[in-house]
């Protein structure tokens, strides 16, 4: 046998291995193993304990007798209640025969009871070790029970844990009503020695099919990592969000000029859609107090008319000016209210300490409350761009 015969030789086998080792499983967990958890509910009982609510990915089966994959609920909903969530998630695994798989995970949700009484970074430890969930989970609180959201059948998504993905995600992009906060960004936050963020809070809408709707946003300081009394409504989380820039879609409905009153009482206003929104903050010193300079610049078309007519220049101007006044009317009260709350949700302070770091190290001991007696301004350039099909009058009031 020639050189060349062993050199070729060698190089099939070694292929070969390689081949083998490829098709093998390269770990002893088979997917029949798994049990893919979808989202979790933590709750405090009444002996401080966690209960924990696991919302399992059930698929269909493949062994029914017509060899075609069973029909039923996609999902399983397991609880268990332990001094940790570890324990509580191995006698969940325990119940349902499957180890926990949270991959596929999609939310968290903690009662306000828990929020409100236990460090959100006690509860974040356990998923933050090796167990598997993405960083992009969405984290919300909730009006009463968490477990009791993940028995409310889904709408329209497989999981109620991919419904709440969504509806977060809508409420985030489409109506401005809620911030996206995912496991990730809790993580960071928590590092930091003195912040504050905001979490979505869901209510239960009691109707006819069980549903559920972010209603505003429970405020979230470190160190403490609980949430306080200061809530956000939905009326004023767009407001919030234009400021902090976080702002994508949404609805203004702008007031009826004074001589139409009476419209505005039948008809509730006129209605300015947003699509694209950009805001300048800056910050400056004055007698050593924050001044706060809030420019914001809205892109929009008419969504809704109901009092006003936009047919002529002069029109045109004025429309402008109601949307102009209204943002900033809103924007003036949205940000006055979490003055009073002393809870820098506008990120005013990190903007400073990016900016002027010496500024910032003078101010940052007693931030609270210097934030809650800035002077702010607040200035709002509007822009229409469509008036939509009718040109700019209401259908109900034919143009003269």
């Amino acid at each position: 046998m020639t050189k060349r015969s062993v050199r070729l030789g060698i190089r099939i086998l070694g292929c070969g291995i390689v081949v083998i080792l490829l098709g093998g499983c390269w770990d002893k967990n088979e997917l029949t193993q798994w049990g893919f958890v979808q989202a979790v509910a933590i709750d405090q009982t009444d002996q401080g304990e966690y209960r924990v609510t696991t919302q399992i990915y059930r698929p269909g089966s493949s062994e029914s007798r017509n060899n075609k994959a069973t029909k039923g609920i996609s999902y399983l909903t397991i609880s268990s209640e332990a001094s940790t969530i570890s324990q509580a998630a191995a006698h969940i695994s325990g119940k349902l025969g499957r180890k926990l798989q949270w991959s596929h995970m999609r939310a968290l949700l903690i009662s306000e009871k828990m929020a409100a009484n236990r460090n959100i970074g006690n509860i974040l430890d356990y998923f933050s070790r090796s167990q598997g969930p993405r960083g992009a989970v969405a984290v919300m609180t909730t009006d009463g029970e968490a477990g009791n959201y993940l028995l409310v059948d889904p709408l329209i998504e497989n999981t109620i844990g991919q419904q709440m993905k969504t509806v977060e995600g809508m409420s985030n992009r489409l109506t401005g009503m809620a911030s996206k906060v995912s496991i990730l960004d809790l993580d960071i936050l928590a590092q930091s020695p003195s912040s504050v963020t905001l979490l979505p809070h869901l209510r239960m809408l009691r109707q006819e099919h069980p549903l559920f709707i972010i209603d505003g946003m429970n405020l979230l300081r470190f160190p403490s990592g609980t949430i306080d009394q200061g809530f956000i409504p939905a009326a004023i989380t767009d407001s919030i969000l234009m400021v902090r820039d976080e702002f994508n879609e949404g609805l203004a409905t702008i007031p009826c000029e004074k001589e139409n009153e009476k419209q505005q009482m039948l008809n509730g206003g006129d209605s300015y859609w947003i699509y694209k929104e950009q805001t300048t903050l800056q910050v400056s010193s004055i007698e050593d107090r924050p001044f706060i300079e809030i420019h914001l610049e809205v892109d929009g078309k008419v969504g809704e008319m109901s009092c006003s007519s936009i047919l002529t220049k002069e029109e045109h101007r004025r429309f402008i000016n109601r949307i102009e006044q209204t943002i900033k009317k809103d924007t003036m009260e949205a940000v006055q209210k979490v003055q009073k709350m002393k809870a820098d949700i506008l990120l005013v302070g990190q903007h400073v300490q990016r900016r002027d770091p010496r500024l910032w190290k003078r101010w940052s001991e007693d931030w609270d409350d210097r934030f809650s007696q800035a002077k702010v301004s607040v200035k709002v350039k509007a822009r229409l761009t469509d008036t939509g099909m009718n040109a700019g009058s209401p259908m109900a009031i034919p143009p003269e």
